[in-house]
């Protein structure tokens, strides 16, 4: 039977791209046919994605139609790629040359890097939308927030009823002034910005505190659809873990994202627990900045670290099952409160303990309560992280470091795609 609703879906990221960007709507297609809603997906042909992971093209229902077109991306030529998020690379050496490329990349790509691919997409998918006049709705999901202005004047030439998703902020995103913005440029981007959240049929973001700055901004309420996951069942007993007391952080660690409580924790219970120098190993899997490194090997913990380049996801969710405890750390930037990474629903869907930092209140911590993940601290709170990695690895010792958390079904992918398709 036809489905009844016929979507267009806007994104940058879509397999074969790996990373954070992809998973949120690649969850949710899977449910779009059982809620009668045919999905066709708009995305970029052989992108210059910070990550690849070919194994997720796997996942994409058969039923989802996937329209690809090459996409022009002058950024890629002008340095390398970094976990910060201004897109190049935060090392050592970088130095004026640096500074003046990231100027180039915040002023002249507006809204982004992906700007050339804007035009042509309006004229691919315009075509596409009289030839398949069924599909009636479009969602674009950002960043990069180029995306958003596609869906914008595909709704203006066609009438069509347009969400437009909010991965992330646009000029509140926590390295928006990293990109050197200039007094016009600043302005331009809070115009188009404004005129998106104006103009969209319906806004969605993934967490109350970005949610409540996206309102101030477009004066219009915004909804809230988290990330989430499709949280497995499986045999937690049957699962090999870790035989070392492995504390693991899975994905890009920007400065911004260094969690120098664990360190300092770490380094004052090594001192007083000679054991647990035996058995400690940290893991960092993916792009770490260089001054994590350092400050990891300042507190004297630099024999414990291990560096391990990015995995593919299915090895990401083994491995993260493995782990004595799973490490997550928001943002200490000026938007940490709205911070509610996908990330941290996959640990939940591991059922390991999970030790998080961030801001007291702030929508992370919230979750966290609600769903007894482990242990939450602030970025300054030494002595209960201390006090909560003692007792793990005591746990540890008596091999009884098991954690259950509850009421997942806030959090499931199914559900919210669900409340996504009751916008439409």
């Amino acid at each position: 039977m036809k489905a009844s609703k016929n979507v267009l879906l806007i994104t940058f990221y879509w397999p074969p791209s790996g990373g954070a960007g992809v998973h949120r709507w690649l969850r949710f297609s899977k449910y779009f046919k059982e809620n009668g809603c045919y999905l066709t997906v708009y995305c970029p042909k052989d992108a210059a994605w910070p990550v690849m992971d070919k194994e997720l093209q796997k996942q994409v229902p058969k039923e989802v139609t996937v329209l690809r077109r090459k996409i022009f991306e002058p950024h890629k030529y002008l340095g390398n790629r970094s976990s910060k998020g201004t897109g190049f690379s935060q090392d050592k050496k970088a130095g004026l040359i640096q500074k003046f490329i990231i100027w180039i990349r915040g002023n002249l790509f507006i809204p982004d890097a992906r700007v050339f691919w804007i035009k042509p997409s309006i004229r691919f998918l315009s075509n596409y939308l009289t030839e398949h006049p069924e599909i009636n709705t479009i969602i674009s999901t950002g960043p990069p927030h180029s995306t958003h202005l596609i869906a914008r004047k595909l709704k203006e030439k066609h009438n069509v009823k347009w969400l437009a998703d909010f991965r992330d902020p646009w000029t509140q995103i926590d390295f928006y002034q990293d990109l050197m913005p200039g007094k016009r440029t600043d302005a331009k981007h809070k115009q188009l910005e404004k005129m998106c959240l104006k103009e969209a049929d319906e806004v969605i973001t993934v967490s109350k505190s970005c949610a409540k700055g996206l309102e101030e901004i477009g004066s219009r309420p915004v909804h809230v659809i988290t990330n989430g996951y499709n949280f497995p069942d499986f045999d937690t007993s049957k699962i090999k873990l870790d035989e070392d007391f492995t504390i693991v952080h899975f994905g890009s660690m920007p400065f911004a994202r260094n969690p120098q409580v664990v360190w300092n924790a770490l380094s004052e219970l090594v001192l007083e627990q000679p054991e647990l120098t035996l058995k400690l190993k940290i893991k960092l899997i993916g792009t770490v900045d260089y001054q994590i490194i350092e400050s990891v090997e300042s507190t004297g913990l630099k024999s414990y670290l291990h560096l391990i380049s990015t995995v593919k996801h299915s090895e990401s969710v083994k491995m993260q099952r493995q782990a004595q405890l799973l490490l997550l750390v928001a943002n200490n930037t000026g938007n940490v409160k709205g911070i509610l990474t996908g990330k941290f629903f996959e640990y939940l869907g591991a059922k390991r303990p999970i030790i998080a930092i961030g801001k007291k209140d702030s929508d992370l911590d919230t979750a966290f309560k609600s769903t007894q993940a482990g242990h939450f601290s602030d970025f300054n709170d030494t002595d209960s992280m201390k006090a909560y990695i003692l007792e793990s690895f005591r746990l540890y010792q008596g091999k009884k470091l098991f954690h259950e958390p509850i009421n997942l079904e806030q959090f499931s992918s199914k559900k919210l795609a669900n409340d996504f398709i009751k916008l439409i």
